[in-house]
């Protein structure tokens, strides 16, 4: 495979994770608006709630979820940035949402290949592209065990995997990329640049966790390298990561020093499923990657691989540090699987090309599965128009009249819990509860909610409910009943449509 031939697999890429999008687009219609979104539109309509932010003109990252704006930090800035683009030159969010998404595709099959050239071994050289398509496309036996009834990581944790991630968001492989960029230059033994403590920094900006996961596998790269009794490279990390991680102790002191911010940091968790499912979530790669590991480790011990080792080993101890974001540092993991799985291969063919391409495309399709499925879930729920992917028009009127009428004085909305997650998405409002991370004491908000709207709540608690987080307005689902309760009945009723009611709270002037 020649050079016209990595950069058609690269092209190829990016243009795949931009169908997905276009073909939602394709279905909407006057009843149902797609909202750009696809994998995890959870945190997807958080991002775009960042980016109202930046809509607004300001800097300051707040809760948008919580009712209670608080101290403010400067935190996911990049999200920020990309609002005031969309504000600047006054394009829709979500558009510039995926023109960045589609640029930081760019960036991270530009960082693996640099990545991968870096490495310098024989094999590698020359099975580039064949590594090329499976890392970008590859993933696990989701595939397979889904219908067994095991959720692997392979259809939810995007940061993992290079496709998934193109298809999540802009940060994830923005931030991969730069990674690997880093990566690339500790490998090649360059020198500092000048431009290195600035791109720790916007790592440190993009992807907090990448500086984490950058920092311990240049550790465990470097020690080694001393058990091999070979030169040290600390040079460029201490250059990239000082930098990098003053950074993320502003961001820490920040989030400790604002109780809201706080109490989200502490209920955010996500830690990494059991390693079964693990094993299960990188299949078969991961199992042709201990046998490549395992002749690096007995035999050779190349020191051109020693950072592939190194991420290897440190992206598993990482995993299952007892650390409430441990899932996150699996930034990029699927990266040094792929690597040591083709020299497992490579291994098995006796490094004889008839045999490897035989092995090669064998393997290769049970890899790609998980990702093929997850486009045809895709496409079906595009068909049924599936929420949260689409809005009907009545969701729409309701959201433009806010933003129109109510929005500039930021009020807050006490509302079902799946139109929380809209508001902030698309108006300056706040809600009482919207997210399951971004709300202060979610659970605890979201089951009141629950009682509340299931008419378990009596006038005396929910008047209580409205002091103590200001609400300014409360929206009905119609729908869900057709008689608001007594304790609302008599609020004068601000905004109607066929499915909501909008009424002012008690107290409200």
């Amino acid at each position: 495979m020649s050079q016209k031939s990595l950069r058609f697999i690269i092209l190829f890429a990016v243009i795949l994770s931009g169908l997905p999008f276009l073909a939602g687009s394709l279905f909407q219609n006057d009843d149902y608006l797609y909202t750009g979104l696809l994998l995890n539109p959870i945190d997807g309509f958080s991002y775009l709630a960042k980016m109202q932010i930046g809509m607004r003109g300001e800097w300051q990252f707040h809760l948008p979820y919580t009712a209670n704006e608080g101290h403010g930090a400067f935190l996911f800035m990049f999200y920020i940035l990309l609002g005031h683009i969309a504000r600047i030159f006054s394009i829709e969010p979500i558009i510039v949402f995926h023109l960045a998404r589609l640029a930081a595709g760019f960036v991270l099959c530009w960082g693996i290949v640099s990545f991968l050239r870096s490495i310098r071994v024989k094999w590698i050289e020359i099975t580039l592209n064949y590594l090329l398509l499976m890392i970008l496309f590859g993933s696990g036996m989701g595939w397979l065990a889904g219908p067994l009834g095991v959720f692997t990581m392979d259809f939810w944790v995007a940061e993992a995997y290079p496709f998934l991630s193109m298809l999540a968001n802009p940060h994830f492989p923005l931030g991969i990329g730069l990674l690997l960029f880093f990566f690339s230059g500790i490998q090649n033994s360059r020198g500092i640049k000048w431009f290195d403590p600035f791109l720790g920094v916007i790592l440190a900006i993009v992807m907090p966790f990448g500086v984490v996961v950058g920092v311990a596998v240049s550790a465990v790269f470097n020690l080694l390298r001393l058990i091999q009794r070979e030169e040290i490279f600390w040079k460029l990390p201490v250059a990239y990561g000082l930098p990098a991680g003053l950074m993320l102790i502003y961001q820490y002191i920040a989030i400790l020093s604002d109780p809201l911010l706080r109490e989200w940091n502490a209920q955010n968790q996500t830690p990494t499923p059991s390693p079964f499912v693990f094993l299960i979530s990188f299949a078969p790669l991961i199992f042709f990657a201990l046998i490549g590991f395992g002749f690096w480790l007995i035999r050779d011990r190349n020191s051109n691989l020693t950072l592939s080792a190194a991420w290897l080993l440190g992206g598993i101890v990482l995993a299952y540090i007892p650390f409430a974001l441990q899932r996150r540092f699996l930034l990029g993991f699927f990266i040094p699987v792929g690597v040591f799985a083709l020299l497992g291969l490579g291994r098995i063919a006796g490094e004889q090309a008839n045999k490897f391409l035989r092995w090669f495309w064998l393997i290769f399709p049970l890899t790609f599965l998980t990702n093929l499925f997850f486009l045809l879930g895709a496409f079906q729920a595009f068909s049924q128009h599936q929420y949260p992917l689409y809005l009907t028009k009545n969701d729409q009127a309701m959201l433009e009249w806010m933003q129109r009428e109510v929005c500039p004085t930021k009020a807050v909305f006490l509302t079902p819990a799946e139109f929380g997650l809209l508001i902030p998405a698309y108006t300056d409002c706040r809600v009482v509860y919207g997210h399951p991370f971004e709300t202060v004491n979610a659970k605890k908000i979201e089951t009141w909610l629950a009682e509340f709207y299931g008419g378990k709540i009596n006038l005396e608690e929910l008047n209580r409910f409205i002091i103590q987080y200001q609400v300014d307005y409360i929206v009905w689902d119609q729908s869900s009943s057709t008689q608001t309760p007594n304790m609302i009945e008599d609020m004068p009723v601000i905004y109607q449509n066929n499915q909501y009611l909008i009424l002012r709270a008690r107290g409200n002037s």
